[in-house]
C-alpha cells in the first residue's frame, strides 16, 4: 500500500467510524455524540479540513465532499435530537436519508483518491509510520464499537417466534416493523413472504410490493444458491440456524455487492406442532468485517512497514519489554543477532549493557505517558559479536494503545547516524585544523567566479592587501594593487597560464594604500565545467614580505661571504644538505690547479691522497647522517704534485627548529706542525721504551727487596727468640742467684727482645703491604669482621670490650690485607683507653656520594662505601691528624702505650692499595673515628 492509498484507507476507516458511533447512540452506547454533532471535530472532519483541503484542495470534488459532509452532520444532529426528545420512530425514519448521504460522500471519495493517484504528485506532510500507527488504533475502535453494536441489537431481538406471530398486538407488529434489525417471515415451502420490515427492505434494496407476498427467491435469485438450502433444512428439521458474518452477492443500489450478514433463522411452530414458516432476523455486518478485514490488512501493512523499512525499526511489548519483532535492519546493523536470539526475550536480558544507558528510563516514561519521544544524535553503546560498540542514533519510541486506550507497546524506529555524525566531526575537525593552519600560516584563502568575477575571501586577505574594516572588495582592486612592473610579466601571465593548465601560481609585489611595498604569494588551482571552460578558482596567499627580504639579506650576506673567503688563505668549501660540495673558494683552486669547471665535472676528491680518500668519505657520509661535526686530517695533492696535510672541519648550520640547512668547512694546512709532531712521537716512543726498562729493573729490584725483608725478618727474629729463650732459663733456673738488679736487667732485656720482635712483625707487615702483586676477591666484610674478633678474642675478652657492627658490604679485596687492616684499628681501639674504662668499638658502614666529601684527599669517583670505626679511648689533638699515619710516628711515650709506631701506616697503605683513602677525627680524652672509604663502582 503506497502513501495515497494508506491515506485514503485511513478516511474510509474514519467514515465507517461515524457511522457506527451513531448507530450505537441508538442502542444505548456512551459514545461521545459531539464527534457526531462536530463537522470539524469528528474524525472525518479533521481528516478533510486539517489534511484533505490542504494536499487535494485543487481537485473540484474536494469542495462536493466538504457539503456533503456537512449535510450529513446536519441531518445526523437532527436524528439525535428527535431520539432526545423520545421520537424513536421518526429518528429512524431518516437513517435512509443519512444512508443515501454516506453513500454519496464514499463516491465522492473513491473520485478523488483516483485523481490523486492518476497525477502522481502526491507529498506527504505526514509521517508514514505514524500514520499507518493511527490508522490501526482507529481500525481497533471501529472493531470493537461494531462487536458491541453487534451485541447490543442481538440483546434487543425477538427470539420468540411464535409469540410475535400469534400476538394480534398491533402496537408490536408496528414496532417489529420498525425495528432496526431487518426482520422478515417466510411461510410454506416456497418461502411466500409474509412480511418484511423497514431494515429488511433497506438491507436488500426491494420495495415492499416487490416482496411481499411472493416467493423470496423471485425477488432475490442471486441468494438462492446459498440460502435456500438452509432455509429447506430449518423447515425440514426445525432446528434454528445462526449464521455469523455469511458471506452473500446482492444486487442492491444498481450494482452487485459482496455484503456480510449475522442473522438467525427460526423455525415458526404453529398448533399442532407443525413447521409453518421462517422468521428471519438479520443484521448487516458489511461495515464490521470490512473494518476487520481492514484491521487485519492494516497489521499486515504495519509488521511489512516495520519488517521492510529501510530504516531499523522493532516492537516491544508489555511493561519489560518483550522483543516482539524486529526487522533485518535491527537485527543486522544495530544489534548484530539473529531474530531467534531476541524474538520473545526482554531487552535488558539480550542487552544488559542498556541498564546503564538512559534508553530503559525513556522507554519507562513512554509506556507511562502514552506520549512518543524522538531524540536525534543520541550516543548508545550495543554489546554484540565483535565487543561493544558506539552508535549515533536517530531515534523514535512511538507507544502502540489497545481498544481501550491502554498501552501495550513501543514501536522504535532507529536511524543510525553514525557515518554521518563522525563524517561531521571529521569535517568539523578538518575545518579547525584548516582554520588553525590558515591562522597559524598567516594563509588567506579565496574563491573567484570565473564568470562574473565576484570574489569570496578570508579576512586575512583583505588585511594582506591593506584594506581592513572594508565590507567588500572587488577583483578588479586587487588586481589594481599589484605593483606596475608585475601587473604583465607575473601575474597576467601566470592567470593565462592557469586557465590553460588549470595550476594558478606567482609571487609578485603590491602596493598597500599607505604606499608600503609587499610581497606576496599565490596559488590556487582552477574548477572547470562539464563542458571544460574554467568555472571557478580556489586558492590561498601568503604575505612573504619577511622571507623576501630574509632572501635578499642572505644574497648580500652571501656576497660578503665569498668576499671575505676568497680574500683568506684557509680553504673555504660549502655543502648542501646532502653533503654534495657546490662552492670552494680562491685558495682551492690556487692551491690544486684546477679550474672550477675541473672540480665540478670530476669532484674534489681527486685532490684528496688515494690513502684518504676511503676514511674521507666514512666520516664525511657519518656527518652528514648525524649532524655531528666534520674533523680529519689528510693529504691534499699541491698543483706541483706534492701532498701536503690538512685539517679539514665542517660544522652544520641549522636553524632555529635544529634542521639542517647547509655545512660550511674550513682546511688549514697543518703539514709543518704534523712533521714536527711526528718528530716528537719518535722520542716520546724512545724515551717510553727506555721507562719500560727502568720499570722492569724496579720491579725486579722491589721482590729481590720483599725477598730480602722476608729474609731478613727470619734472621733477625731467630737470634731474639734465642735471647728471650735463654733469659727465660736463666730466670727460671738462676733466679736465686741473681740479685734484684740482676733481675732488673733480664726484664728489660725480655722486653726489650719483645720490642724488637714486634718491630720486626710490624715492618715485614708494612713491606707486604708495598708488595707489587695485589689479588682482588670479591669478599664479604662481614666474614673478615668476624675472623679478626677471633683472633683478638682474649684482648677482647680481657678488657671486656664490646664492639657494635652493622652489615657490612661485599667488595673485591687483598683479603689479607683487610685482615691485617681491621686487625690494627680494632687493636689501637683495644689499647688506647683510659684505665678503668670498658672500651666500646662502634663499626658503621654505608654509601656516600663523591661530591659531599671533605676530605684532602680529592674524590675522584662518583660514589664510595664509607666503613667508620668509632671508639670511647683517649682520643688525640686533630692537629696531629695526618703526623699519626706516618711511620714510626708517636704521640704518646713507649712507657705508657706500648707499640712500635707503624700500624696505623701500614692501614693507610692498605687502603691506598685499594684506591681508597682513611681520615680520622679525634678529639683528646673523647675518643677517636676512623673512617675507610673505597670506591663503589671498581
Amino acid at each position: 500500500m503506497n502513501v495515497v492509498e494508506l491515506d485514503f484507507e485511513r478516511a474510509k476507516t474514519r467514515h465507517l467510524l461515524f457511522k457506527t458511533r451513531l448507530q450505537s447512540i441508538f442502542y444505548g452506547s456512551d459514545v461521545d455524540q459531539q464527534l457526531c454533532l462536530s463537522y470539524r471535530k469528528c474524525p472525518v472532519g479533521q481528516w478533510l479540513y486539517g489534511h484533505a483541503s490542504k494536499q487535494y484542495g485543487h481537485i473540484s470534488e474536494i469542495q462536493d465532499l466538504e457539503l456533503v459532509h456537512l449535510e450529513i452532520h446536519l441531518v445526523a444532529t437532527n436524528i439525535i435530537d428527535l431520539y432526545k426528545q423520545g421520537k424513536a420512530e421518526e429518528a429512524y425514519a431518516r437513517f435512509s436519508e443519512m444512508e443515501a448521504a454516506t453513500n454519496r460522500f464514499t463516491d465522492l471519495l473513491l473520485i478523488v483518491e483516483q485523481k490523486v493517484i492518476s497525477e502522481g504528485k502526491f507529498v506527504s506532510d505526514q509521517n508514514i509510520s505514524e500514520e499507518i500507527r493511527i490508522n490501526y488504533e482507529e481500525l481497533l475502535e471501529l472493531n470493537r464499537l461494531k462487536q458491541d453494536l453487534a451485541q447490543r441489537i442481538k440483546s434487543k431481538t425477538p427470539r420468540d417466534s411464535a409469540s410475535f406471530i400469534n400476538t394480534g398486538d398491533s402496537k408490536f407488529r408496528s414496532t417489529m416493523m420498525q425495528a432496526p434489525v431487518g426482520i422478515t417471515i417466510l411461510r410454506g415451502d416456497q418461502l411466500v413472504v409474509e412480511m418484511a420490515n423497514n431494515s429488511y427492505l433497506e438491507i436488500v434494496d426491494r420495495r415492499e410490493d416487490e416482496l411481499i407476498g411472493k416467493p423470496l427467491f423471485d425477488a432475490l435469485p442471486e441468494v438462492k444458491e446459498f440460502i435456500e438450502p438452509i432455509l429447506l433444512d430449518v423447515l425440514k428439521t426445525g432446528v434454528p440456524y445462526y449464521g455469523n458474518e455469511f458471506e452473500v452477492i446482492l444486487k442492491r443500489f444498481g450494482q452487485e455487492e459482496k455484503c456480510y450478514f449475522n442473522f438467525v433463522y427460526q423455525p415458526l411452530i404453529e398448533i399442532g406442532s407443525e413447521i409453518d414458516g421462517i422468521i428471519v432476523v438479520a443484521t448487516e455486518v458489511t461495515a464490521q468485517v470490512e473494518a476487520k478485514n481492514a484491521l487485519q490488512r492494516s497489521e499486515n501493512q504495519f509488521r511489512n512497514l516495520v519488517t521492510q523499512s529501510q530504516f531499523s525499526k522493532a516492537i516491544f511489548k508489555g511493561e519489560d519489554f518483550i522483543i516482539s519483532l524486529a526487522n533485518e535492519s535491527m537485527l543486522r546493523m544495530l544489534w548484530r543477532r539473529e531474530l531467534h536470539e531476541v524474538e520473545g526475550k526482554m531487552l535488558l536480558d539480550v542487552f544488559p549493557e542498556l541498564a546503564t544507558q538512559k534508553f530503559p528510563a525513556i522507554l519507562r516514561n513512554v509506556f507511562k505517558s502514552g506520549k512518543t519521544y524522538r531524540e536525534n544524535e543520541a550516543i548508545a553503546f550495543v554489546d554484540g559479536p565483535g565487543g561493544i560498540k558506539k552508535h549515533y542514533l536517530d531515534f523514535q519510541y512511538a507507544p502502540m494503545f489497545e481498544i481501550d486506550g491502554t498501552v501495550s507497546g513501543i514501536m522504535v524506529s532507529v536511524n543510525d547516524v553514525t557515518e554521518k555524525v563522525e563524517a561531521r566531526q571529521q569535517v568539523a575537525d578538518a575545518a579547525d585544523r584548516l582554520s588553525l593552519a590558515t591562522e597559524g600560516t598567516q594563509l588567506a584563502t579565496w574563491d573567484l567566479n570565473l564568470r562574473t568575477y565576484n570574489i569570496i575571501y578570508s579576512s586575512r586577505l583583505a588585511e594582506i592587501f591593506g584594506f581592513e574594516g572594508r565590507k567588500k572588495i572587488t577583483h578588479v582592486e586587487l588586481r589594481s594593487s599589484v605593483h606596475p612592473d608585475d601587473v604583465h610579466n607575473v601575474v597576467e601571465d601566470a592567470f593565462a597560464t592557469a586557465l590553460k593548465t588549470g595550476v594558478y601560481y606567482y609571487e609578485a609585489r603590491i602596493i598597500r594604500p599607505d604606499k608600503s611595498v609587499r610581497w606576496i604569494r599565490t596559488q590556487g588551482k582552477v574548477l572547470f565545467d562539464a563542458g571544460h571552460v574554467p568555472s571557478r578558482m580556489l586558492g590561498t596567499m601568503m604575505d612573504i614580505t619577511d622571507r623576501k627580504q630574509a632572501e635578499i639579506a642572505i644574497a648580500t650576506s652571501e656576497g660578503k661571504f665569498r668576499t671575505l673567503a676568497d680574500s683568506m688563505p684557509q680553504f673555504i668549501w660549502t655543502g648542501d644538505t646532502e653533503g654534495n660540495l657546490n662552492y670552494f673558494n680562491k685558495s682551492v683552486y690556487s692551491y690544486s690547479g684546477l679550474a672550477p669547471e675541473q672540480i665540478e665535472k670530476e669532484g674534489w676528491l681527486q685532490i684528496v691522497h688515494p690513502e684518504d680518500r676511503a676514511e674521507n668519505i666514512r666520516l664525511w657520509q657519518d656527518s652528514i647522517t648525524t649532524g655531528n661535526n666534520f674533523l680529519f686530517e689528510h693529504r691534499f695533492r699541491r698543483s706541483d704534485g706534492a701532498y701536503r696535510w690538512h685539517l679539514s672541519r665542517a660544522i652544520a648550520q641549522k636553524d632555529a627548529n635544529g634542521f639542517i640547512q647547509m655545512w660550511v668547512g674550513t682546511s688549514t694546512d697543518i703539514h709543518d706542525s704534523r712533521m714536527f709532531i711526528d718528530q716528537l712521537e719518535a722520542k716520546v716512543q724512545l724515551r717510553t721504551k727506555e721507562l719500560t726498562v727502568a720499570n722492569d729493573e724496579l720491579v725486579k729490584t722491589n721482590m729481590e727487596l720483599a725477598q730480602f725483608a722476608y729474609v731478613a725478618s727470619h734472621d733477625l727474629q731467630e737470634p731474639l727468640r734465642k735471647i728471650q729463650t735463654f733469659a727465660t732459663r736463666i730466670v727460671e733456673t738462676e733466679s736465686a742467684n741473681l740479685s734484684d738488679k740482676g733481675k732488673d736487667y733480664f726484664q728489660r732485656m725480655q722486653s726489650s727482645a719483645t720490642r724488637m720482635q714486634q718491630l720486626i712483625v710490624d715492618l715485614l707487615a708494612f713491606s707486604r703491604a708495598n708488595a707489587v702483586e695485589k689479588h682482588f676477591e670479591m669478599t664479604d666484610l662481614n666474614v673478615v669482621l668476624s675472623n679478626v674478633k677471633e683472633q683478638l678474642l682474649e684482648n677482647i675478652q680481657h678488657k671486656n670490650a664490646v664492639i657494635i657492627s652493622d652489615k657490612l658490604p661485599v667488595l673485591p679485596i687483598i683479603i689479607y690485607q683487610f685482615e691485617q687492616l681491621f686487625t690494627n684499628l680494632i687493636a689501637n681501639s683495644l689499647k688506647f683507653v683510659p684505665v678503668g674504662v670498658t672500651p666500646v668499638i662502634e663499626i658503621t658502614s654505608g654509601l656516600i656520594a663523591g661530591s659531599k666529601l671533605n676530605t684532602p684527599v680529592p674524590a675522584i669517583y662518583k660514589e664510595y662505601y664509607f666503613i667508620s670505626f668509632q671508639d670511647n679511648g683517649i682520643g688525640f689533638d686533630q692537629q696531629f691528624k695526618d703526623r699519626i699515619f706516618q711511620v714510626f710516628q708517636r704521640l704518646h711515650n713507649r712507657n705508657t702505650y706500648e707499640g712500635t709506631g707503624i700500624g696505623l701506616a701500614i692501614c693507610k697503605k692498605i687502603v691506598e692499595n685499594h684506591h681508597g683513602f682513611i681520615d680520622a677525627v679525634g678529639h683528646e680524652g673523647h675518643g677517636a673515628t676512623f673512617t675507610i672509604y673505597l670506591p663503589s663502582d671498581r
